[in-house]
This record gives C-alpha cells, sequence and structure tokens, in this order.
C-alpha cells in the first residue's frame, strides 16, 4: 500500500511526513514524519512510502499526535477497516505469533463530524510475519462481511477472509 507524502524544507534540510487517520473536522490522529530512506519516488516524481515498512523503529515525537519513522529492526504494518454507512468499525484482536507488538489506533471519519461513519485503522509495530488482525463492523454493509480476519505479511501480501453473515 502507497501512502503519499509531504515535502518539508526547515532550515534548508528536507523532512519528509504524512498523515495517518483522519478524525473530527478532517484533523489526522497522527502526523508521521520519516527518515528519507523509507521514501521512494514514483513515475511522475511524487514521493510516497509503502506499507509494510521494514527494517525501521517507531518512536514518540513530543505532541502525542506526532511519530517519527526511524531505521531499526521491526517492521511496521498499516490496515484501516472500512466501516459500513453511518456505522464503526474495530480491530478486535492481534496475533503477532509470540512476538510483542505496539499499536497506534487511528480513525478515519466518512464525514466531518463522523455521522457517515467512522472506520478504525492500526499501525502495528513488531518483528512477527504474518500478522493476523481479527476486526468486525457494522452499519449499511452492502453485501460486505461483518467480520473477518485480515493476515498482513512483511513481502506486503494481504489475505483477507471474511465471516459469512449466515453464520
Amino acid at each position: 500500500m502507497k501512502l503519499y507524502v509531504t515535502e518539508k524544507n526547515i532550515d534548508g534540510k528536507t523532512y519528509y511526513m504524512v498523515n495517518i487517520g483522519l478524525e473530527a473536522h478532517y484533523k489526522p490522529s497522527y502526523i508521521l514524519w520519516m527518515h528519507h530512506s523509507f521514501v521512494k519516488a514514483d513515475e511522475n516524481g511524487r514521493f510516497y512510502v509503502e506499507f509494510p515498512v521494514l527494517d525501521c523503529q517507531l518512536v514518540p515525537g513530543k505532541k502525542d499526535t506526532t511519530l517519527i519513522l526511524r531505521p531499526g529492526d521491526k517492521i511496521l504494518y498499516k490496515l484501516t477497516i472500512e466501516c459500513g454507512c453511518r456505522g464503526n468499525s474495530s480491530i478486535d484482536e492481534i496475533e503477532a505469533e509470540g512476538e510483542e507488538y505496539q499499536l497506534f489506533k487511528y480513525y478515519e471519519f466518512a464525514s466531518e463530524r463522523g455521522s457517515l461513519g467512522v472506520s478504525e485503522g492500526v499501525l502495528i509495530l513488531t518483528q512477527a510475519s504474518p500478522v493476523k488482525v481479527y476486526w468486525s463492523r457494522d452499519g449499511k454493509l452492502d453485501g460486505k462481511a461483518p467480520a473477518g480476519v485480515t493476515v498482513l505479511y512483511k513481502d506486503g501480501v494481504v489475505d483477507t477472509y471474511e465471516e459469512d453473515e449466515d453464520m
């Protein structure tokens, strides 16, 4: 998954950042600043970061909403579970093959105040691969499954197993 980043020039130095999440009045849940080694350019010259990010470390910044991505020895996964119309989604459980992990939950409002739905997402920092994420959602689903499991692999493969509504 690609996320396009914003380039900031401060005192002659170039920094890269991306907004994670979209809460009330379209305010980001986190601002993720990153080391230049994680940034790639596409064929049009636009910069992006690709998830999962390998060989990294995630540390909190000065503010609660600031995260800094640096070189390290872990993997950073990103997953957002889309909610139904006027509903919510939630990340219920994470399995990381016995490895320790850190979670950074965020929300994506479908409207300015979330009245059209609130999707939950998560950044997972761990050394494990694969990582299983159990989730659920409600609202008007239009044929989408109300629950399921998503398996994230470090090579970028994402397998989603959805629960039948009849079960």
